[in-house]
């Protein structure tokens, strides 16, 4: 028996197959919502796994004790906040433990006769530290340089410096900066962009932070960085963090954002946005289940005769009932493996537009499958018990 079941449902599996190759027309259109929305839900899977993938990545380079502290303000100007307050933090004993005031504005610089847009970083001597930046060549600004118009000079600015003059940029060579002229001490090697810090260090040119004042509109901290002390817990560290500015900045407070929160912040953001692509798919995905529906409702009105006869002729009503659902099957499968194909390549077009190193979602494929049994199942057992239902003589006698 197991046997002879067996080649009956080859039977049908081949039969099947003929009959959806003959509806070209019908097939492709039932086919169509399915792959849309696998396609999409099978693209948000991988543009969320490789968002947060590549986020991980950067802090796997740069560590994950990195603190970023911002001011906000009541009003509309910088909240202001002593250098004092900010290098005693550490002394504290509340889980930092190195600091870096910060002043960044975005300026032009003149070299060679030509004007370059970079952002001027005038900080203190930890941010190197802090910013796990290496040099390249020459020196580091340092606190003990005070207010003397010193820069070390990021390797993207560096290098724009040399194409767009023609000429070398070597240690000693001068700047301008408005209508101050800087000397170049040092370069920076390619840095990896913090995701916590937000500094571009390849597009910067780092100064002594008390040369702000001789530089920029505003010498008001606008960002301090910091480590996380070696066992520190970065929940607690921030809500100490926050309660100490608070106590010393009256017209404003302090936002603390660490690496955990930042990942915290990417996989509800992924979330809404999986929320909304899955509800398109979702959408695609009923609109193609009701064309396989339709499809295989048709052809059970096409059919009847051929459904009469096959009964008459001894075939059972189940066996019916498995050629129909057998359609749909086969019409959400092909569909979901096209979607997922096209899931597949849509997602690495966004990756590799990105800048992120692709790689494959591992519930793609459970995905895929899944939906292609769910929607199989879901459409297509309507249509096979309306045929498996069919009375063989009113079949019969039917044009």
């Amino acid at each position: 028996m197991a046997a002879n079941e067996l080649t009956v449902f080859r039977e049908v599996i081949l039969e099947v197959a003929g009959n959806l190759t003959l509806l070209k027309g019908r097939t492709f259109l039932a086919l169509l919502g399915i792959v849309i929305g696998t396609a999409a839900v099978i693209t948000m899977l991988h543009l969320g796994h490789n968002a947060r993938e590549a986020a991980l990545r950067q802090f796997e380079t740069l560590g994950m004790d990195q603190v970023m502290m911002q001011p906000i303000s009541e009003g509309s100007t910088v909240p202001d906040i002593s250098l004092a307050v900010v290098t005693g933090l550490p002394n504290q004993k509340i889980g930092i433990s190195k600091v870096a005031a910060m002043v960044q504005s975005g300026t032009s610089i003149r070299f060679g006769g030509v004007q370059i847009q970079a952002m001027v970083l005038a900080a203190t001597e930890e941010v190197y530290s802090i910013g796990k930046i290496d040099l390249l060549q020459g020196r580091r600004t340092s606190d003990l340089d005070g207010a003397n118009l010193f820069a070390v000079i990021g390797a993207g600015i560096a290098s724009e410096m040399k194409n767009v003059s023609g000429l070398p940029v070597i240690s000693g060579d001068k700047i301008r900066v408005g209508s101050q002229v800087l000397t170049i001490i040092g370069f920076l090697n390619e840095a990896v962009t913090s995701p916590i810090l937000g500094v571009d260090f390849n597009r910067s040119i780092i100064v002594p932070f008390a040369a702000a004042r001789r530089l920029l509109p505003s010498a008001s901290i606008s960002g301090v960085a910091a480590l996380l002390a070696p066992g520190s817990d970065d929940t607690q560290t921030a809500k100490a963090v926050a309660e100490y500015f608070d106590r010393r900045m009256p017209d404003g407070t302090m936002q603390v954002r660490t690496a955990h929160q930042l990942i915290d912040n990417i996989d509800r953001q992924m979330g809404i946005y999986a929320a909304l692509i899955l509800g398109i798919g979702a959408v695609s995905l009923v609109v193609g289940g009701v064309g396989i529906m339709n499809v295989m409702l048709m052809s059970v009105l096409e059919r009847r005769q051929e459904i009469g006869l096959r009964i008459a002729l001894g075939a059972r009503r189940g066996h019916i009932r498995l050629m129909f659902l057998c359609e749909a099957l086969i019409l959400s499968f092909v569909g979901s493996a096209m979607g997922t194909l096209v899931g597949y390549l849509t997602g690495w077009i966004f990756a590799t537009g990105s800048g992120w190193r692709f790689e494959p979602a591992p519930m793609t494929l459970p995905v895929g499958v899944g939906m292609a049994i769910v929607v199989g199942l879901f459409f297509g057992i309507y249509p096979a018990m309306r045929a498996a239902r069919l009375d063989p003589a009113v079949a019969l006698r039917g044009e």
